[in-house]
């Protein structure tokens, strides 16, 4: 299970990958590709989603990465300062952590992490954020 931390990081990096107009350099596919063989045989998510945070510095991730954790990093903001006021409309803006995961594995072991997110891109990125 994910904590609310890895939670906004993952889901950064796959928005990150949806919103990527052109295919990755094939040296960063590799690591992606190490990532989600991390991802699925460690019981520690966290080296895989450390080395997330190492990849999202790359050009061309960079700054999609760091406008999709802002916003996410507000939702998530919001969403806490809501929870006591509205708890009917509680965590309706992310998909639950354990669904995350496994898309996510899905994403970053495929051979082109981009096409496969963009598949996902309705459950990655909610239609009100």
């Amino acid at each position: 299970m994910l904590d609310p931390l890895q939670t906004v990081t993952l889901r950064a990096f796959l928005t990150a990958l949806v919103e990527l107009d052109s295919r990755l350099p094939t040296a960063l596919q590799q690591e992606i590709n190490k990532v989600g063989e991390i991802l699925a045989n460690t019981s520690s998510k966290d080296d895989a989603l450390n080395r997330l945070l190492e990849l999202a510095e790359n050009d061309c991730l960079k700054t999609s990465y760091d406008d999709a954790r802002k916003k996410i990093q507000r939702e998530y903001t919001t969403q806490e300062l809501n929870k006591h006021d509205k708890p009917s409309q509680q965590n309706q803006l992310t998909i639950p952590p354990d669904h995350l995961s496994n898309i996510a594995m899905e994403i970053l072991k495929a051979p082109d992490s981009s096409a496969e997110a963009k598949k996902h891109k309705s459950e990655i990125i909610p239609k009100n954020s």
